[in-house]
C-alpha cells in the first residue's frame, strides 16, 4: 500500500498559556480530559481522507417522502426475494460495504488511530465546543463502520447490537483510546449526551442499520456541524423510519428512547421537537396524538445489497459488472485524481467515477427497487422544511 497523508491537518496550537483557562460546564459525569472548551480557538481539524471515503462509498437516497415500500415480488428469472421486507427498506442512505475490503479496512483503521491521537497533540479543552462535537461524531461513525465491515456480510444488526458473552456488541467494546481513556461507542454516546444536552446530537450517530439516522457523504466539521445535524434531523423525522403518524398515535424510532435523557418531559418535549422539524401540515396530528410508541422495525444493515453476499441475479451474474455501474447513483463528487488527501492512489477510488448506466440492467431486484425510489425522491425535489427554534437558549456555538 502506498504511503498516504495523515487524516488530521490544519492548525494544532497547543502552546502552554496560549489560551485562557476554559470555564467548565456541568460535565461531572464524563472524564476530566473531555471537559471544558476554548471559545474562539483557532484549532481546526480537517477530515479530507474521511470525506473522500464517504463520497466514494455512500449512496445518497435523496429526500424521502411518506410513501411506504410495497411488498417485494419475486420476478421470473431472478433469485427468490429474501432479506429486508420492511416497508421502510427503500429509505435512507446506503453504504457500499463490499468496498471495505481487507486492505481498505486496514486503511480506515489507520485513519481512525490517527484521529484518536489528536487530543494528545492539542488537549480537547483548547478546542471550541463545535470542533469537539464534530470530532466525536466522526470518530464514532468511522469506528462503527470499521467494526461492521469486519462483520460483513451480515443482514440484521439487531442481535449483533445486543451482543452476547461470546460476541460482545460492537457498541460496547473498548476499542478506542482517546487522551488516555479507553472508550467504547456507548461511552462516546454518553459523553455527547452529558456535554451537549442537545436533541440534535443523536442524529449525527450512524447506527449501521436502515432504521437509524443517515450516514452522510461528508465528514462533520466544526464550522458546519450545526447545519449538518439539522439536515440529518429533518431527513429522519420526516421519514417513516423516524416518526410516522398512525391514526391517533405517533410511531417513533427506539432511538428516542435511547436518548430519553434529552426529553425529560417525554411526550411534550417530543411533540415540540417533531413540530420544530416538520411541515405545518403535520403539526395538528402531532399535537393531538394520544399515544407515542417507540419501536424500530428495520434493523437490516444500511448496505446497498442488504448484507447479502450473493448480490448477483440473472441480470447481474458478474460482481465486477455490478461495481462498474454503482456510483452514478451518488450525488457527491469522488476524490479528484492526484488529490493530496491520500485517496487518489488507493483502492477506494475504484468505487467512484464510473459512467451512468441503466439501473435495471446490472442490479438484483431489491437493489433496483431502492434505486428507483432514490431517483423518484430526487426528481420530486421537495422543498426545505423550515425549522422553528424550540429551545430559547440555543446558540450557534452549541446546537440545541
Amino acid at each position: 500500500m502506498k504511503k498516504t497523508t495523515a487524516l488530521v491537518t490544519g492548525l494544532l496550537l497547543a502552546t502552554a498559556g496560549l489560551f485562557s483557562a476554559p470555564g467548565f460546564a456541568d460535565e461531572k459525569n464524563i472524564p476530566e480530559v473531555f471537559r471544558g472548551e476554548t471559545r474562539g480557538s483557532p484549532i481546526q481539524i480537517r477530515y479530507d481522507d474521511w470525506t473522500a471515503i464517504l463520497r466514494s462509498t455512500v449512496i445518497d437516497s435523496g429526500t424521502a417522502g411518506r410513501e411506504l415500500a410495497s411488498a417485494p415480488e419475486a420476478q421470473i428469472g431472478t433469485r427468490v426475494v429474501r432479506g429486508n421486507m420492511s416497508r421502510t427498506r427503500n429509505e435512507g442512505n446506503r453504504l457500499l460495504f463490499p468496498a471495505y475490503t481487507e486492505e481498505n479496512i486496514a486503511f480506515l483503521h489507520k485513519i481512525r488511530t490517527e484521529l484518536e491521537k489528536v487530543p494528545d497533540q492539542a488537549p480537547m479543552n483548547t478546542w471550541t465546543k463545535n470542533e469537539q462535537l464534530a470530532y466525536w461524531l466522526n470518530l464514532y461513525n468511522m469506528t462503527l463502520i470499521e467494526l461492521l465491515a469486519e462483520e460483513y456480510p451480515v443482514q440484521s444488526l439487531k442481535k449483533l447490537r445486543e451482543g452476547s458473552k461470546k460476541h460482545p456488541s460492537p457498541w460496547k467494546r473498548k476499542v478506542l483510546t482517546v487522551a488516555g481513556e479507553n472508550l467504547s461507542l456507548d461511552d462516546i454516546h454518553k459523553i455527547l449526551i452529558e456535554k451537549w444536552d442537545s436533541t440534535l446530537v443523536m442524529y449525527g450517530l450512524f447506527q449501521g442499520f436502515v432504521g437509524g439516522p443517515n450516514v452522510r457523504q461528508e465528514a462533520y466539521t466544526g464550522d458546519q456541524v450545526h447545519r449538518q445535524l439539522v439536515d440529518n434531523a429533518k431527513e429522519f423525522v420526516n421519514s417513516n423510519r423516524g416518526m410516522r403518524p398512525v391514526g391517533s398515535s405517533l410511531e417513533i424510532s427506539t432511538l428516542y428512547k435511547e436518548n430519553e435523557a434529552l426529553f425529560p418531559n417525554w411526550e411534550e418535549d417530543l411533540k415540540k421537537h417533531f413540530i420544530s422539524l416538520t411541515d405545518s401540515g403535520l403539526h395538528s396530528r402531532i399535537r393531538n396524538a394520544k399515544k407515542i410508541k417507540a419501536k424500530t422495525k428495520d434493523y437490516f444493515i444500511a448496505d446497498l445489497f442488504g448484507g447479502d453476499s450473493a448480490v448477483g441475479s440473472s441480470a447481474a451474474t458478474n460482481e465486477a459488472a455490478l461495481y462498474d455501474s454503482i456510483v452514478h447513483v451518488n450525488a457527491g463528487k469522488p476524490a479528484a485524481a492526484g488529490s493530496s488527501n491520500g485517496i487518489s492512489n488507493f483502492s477506494f477510488e475504484n468505487y467512484s467515477g464510473m459512467p451512468s448506466t441503466d439501473i435495471g440492467v446490472r442490479f438484483p431486484p431489491h437493489v433496483v427497487d431502492y434505486l428507483r425510489q432514490m431517483r423518484k425522491n430526487k426528481a420530486a425535489k421537495q422543498g426545505q422544511v423550515e425549522i422553528e427554534e424550540v429551545d430559547e437558549g440555543k446558540t450557534e456555538e452549541t446546537p440545541k
